[in-house]
């Protein structure tokens, strides 16, 4: 099954510090989805609860495990992972097992149901008594068109950009779609109190977690309409090996057997090269035509046996073209809702709130009044960006985007960025309540002029999330890589302390790029 065996698997023993365990290993060898599924359930709680552990213990803590997760520090949802395994080892979340179970639950439900629908679907569609023969263009209308249109939908629903038109569309389906009354089925099942699988569609995280929960219906839906497809080609085949089936083809509509043919002929054209076979030629196609007006009769009279034969020549044109319209394409949809609905779990460890201070708090130096002496800082192979605060002759013209709400006008900010040879120029927006198509908007259309450089504007007490990390990577491809691209830290009436500084300097320099420079600014 796509989600993996149906079992709930135990976290393995603490990782110490002279023995370096995999994240691979212990409780999930494979680190499938449903596992990592499991692990945001858990870490949600986990954060909630360790907010009443004194800071200053946190960073103690975490710091010790950060050292022994270095392998792990430019993947940040396995280094949380492995934070959370350590964490409880000795005993797992029970929200997070109930919500694996749940999603197991769910998805061996959809596949029976899948394949049942599917059965009996065709063996309604193809029943042959030996008197009325089955009529092509039901089975082509009832198993083979609507496919196609539910694959354009899941297209339109799949495209990154979002119009008013096609949100109407999705919400007129939402009814009829598998993966959203599931989801409403395992809100049932988790009870009113329990925060398992409908935490991914919870108001709590909304912001967060409802890209993985728009990805987990998807990953529901197709996986019943993958299962529905293997339903009905069971059902063909048990029909075809099993009894004389006679297809005709008959229609009120004026349409002559040559445009019926051709029709079948476009139809046919993703297999016709290498299926010869399954593509209907014109004396089929004029053969098979069927008449009710008077009982029995059709294009032709041959005898019993031989038109029987000529009958039955339908059948592997009518596989052919639910293998290539339904199964293929759902087996492709299904592993693209498969990936990106773990893609965006993994996002989602790291997005949570409390996760970027987590991170930071294992890859940063510990910097306490209870520490006997300064922690040594670790040097990044990726490389490091250094706070440039003696540059004043950077001799530019920059936009400054203010990040997430920064808070400050271009003309408050005038004074010390000509002081250090920075002329500010408009003031864009980006993060925070900007959507990830807005952002990628103001990338294009910044980066078709002419740049001498980028400022973006950001809150230094807030450590560097991944959208930020991925901004700054777009907005390196976009604008090419001699555009210097220049982080203004914030300090805020506090003012820039250097454990801000640190943390920003550290998670920027896995970036690895030479034209990104870190420049405090305002720091009280």
């Amino acid at each position: 099954m796509i989600g993996g065996p149906l079992v709930i698997l135990r976290r393995g023993p603490t990782i110490t510090s002279h023995q370096q365990i995999p994240i691979e290993s212990g409780y999930n060898k494979k680190m499938t989805h449903s596992s990592l599924l499991g692990d945001l359930i858990d870490l949600t709680e986990v954060l909630k609860t360790d907010l009443a552990t004194d800071l200053e213990e946190r960073k103690q803590r975490d710091r010790k495990i950060g050292q022994r997760l270095q392998s792990y520090r430019n993947k940040p949802a396995a280094q949380i992972r492995a934070w959370l395994h350590e964490l409880n080892h000795s005993e797992p979340g029970k929200n997070g097992i109930q919500g694996v179970r749940v999603y197991h639950l769910l998805c061996l439900a959809l596949t029976a149901a899948g394949l049942l629908t599917g059965w009996a679907l065709t063996s309604a569609v193809l029943f042959y008594d030996g008197k009325q023969p089955i009529n092509i263009v039901n089975a082509l209308v009832v198993l083979v068109l609507p496919q196609i249109l539910l694959l354009l939908l899941w297209l339109m629903a799949a495209v990154p950009w979002r119009l008013s038109l096609l949100g109407n569309i999705r919400a007129s389906f939402a009814l009829l779609n598998p993966g959203r009354l599931a989801g409403q089925l395992a809100g049932l099942l988790s009870g009113q109190n329990s925060r398992g699988l409908d935490l991914l569609w919870s108001p709590d995280n909304a912001a967060t977690l409802t890209p993985s929960a728009r990805w987990l219906f998807s990953l529901w839906s197709q996986l019943f309409a993958f299962s529905f497809n293997i339903g009905i080609l069971m059902s063909a085949f048990f029909l075809v090996s099993s009894s004389d089936l006679a297809f005709v083809w008959s229609t009120t509509l004026n349409i002559s057997s040559e445009a019926f043919q051709h029709f079948l002929t476009i139809l046919s054209a993703p297999w016709a090269g290498f299926l010869p076979d399954a593509v209907p030629g014109a004396e089929l196609v004029a053969k098979s035509r069927y008449y009710r007006l008077e009982e029995g009769s059709l294009a032709g009279t041959r005898e019993i046996p031989q038109l029987a034969v000529e009958l039955g020549q339908w059948w592997p044109f009518l596989i052919a073209a639910v293998t290539f319209y339904g199964l293929l394409p759902r087996m492709v949809t299904l592993a693209i809702s498969w990936f990106r609905f773990r893609h965006h779990l993994r996002k989602a460890l790291c997005n949570l709130a409390g996760s970027p201070e987590l991170l930071a708090r294992m890859n940063s130096p510990l910097v306490s009044t209870h520490a006997a002496e300064p922690e040594p800082v670790l040097k990044l192979a990726q490389g490091r960006v250094e706070s440039n605060s003696l540059v004043k002759d950077y001799a530019l013209r920059c936009p400054i985007i203010d990040w997430s709400g920064a808070g400050h006008d271009v003309e408050d900010l005038s004074s010390p960025l000509l002081s250090m040879g920075i002329q500010p120029q408009e003031q864009l927006t980006a993060g925070g309540r900007q959507t990830t198509e807005q952002d990628q908007e103001l990338l294009i259309s910044l980066c078709q002029g002419k740049l001498e450089g980028v400022c973006i504007l950001v809150k230094a007490w807030e450590p560097p999330m991944l959208d930020f990390l991925d901004f700054v990577r777009g907005l390196r491809r976009q604008c090419g890589q001699k555009t210097p691209i220049i982080i203004l830290l914030w300090g805020g009436e506090k003012g820039i302390t250097m454990a801000d500084r640190e943390t920003w300097q550290l998670t920027l320099g896995q970036l690895a790029d030479p034209g990104l420079h870190l420049e405090p600014i305002g720091q009280g």
